[in-house]
């Protein structure tokens, strides 16, 4: 999303709604396909998210493939009567050469 090829930045972001299908490395696969795309494909420097701190699967997700915290909204979203955080989280180009397995990119 909000790809910009002058500077060379990009928004991305996953969703996997089927709980069948969490917790089995689909979500690690997806973004990392996604940053090869961006980075090898579009070129990209940088590319960022946005995601809910309760959401710990996910962070720990966009850990994993190698996006670190540049941020934080304190309590930008309230669900009932509890109050979270939104964390920005990016990647750089020069992060993240050579994470993606040769037998994906064949």
């Amino acid at each position: 999303m909000s790809v910009n090829l002058i500077h060379r930045t990009a928004e991305a972001a996953i969703f996997i709604g089927n709980k069948n299908y969490w917790n089995k490395g689909y979500g690690t696969e997806a973004m990392n396909l996604l940053l090869d795309y961006g980075f090898n494909l579009l070129n990209l420097n940088s590319i960022m998210l946005r995601v809910y701190s309760f959401n710990k699967r996910a962070i720990k997700c966009y850990k994993k493939c190698g996006f670190k915290e540049i941020g934080r909204r304190r309590e930008a979203t309230i669900i009932g009567n509890k109050k979270y955080d939104q964390i920005y989280m990016d990647i750089l180009a020069s992060e993240f050469k050579g994470k993606v397995p040769e037998k994906i990119r064949d």
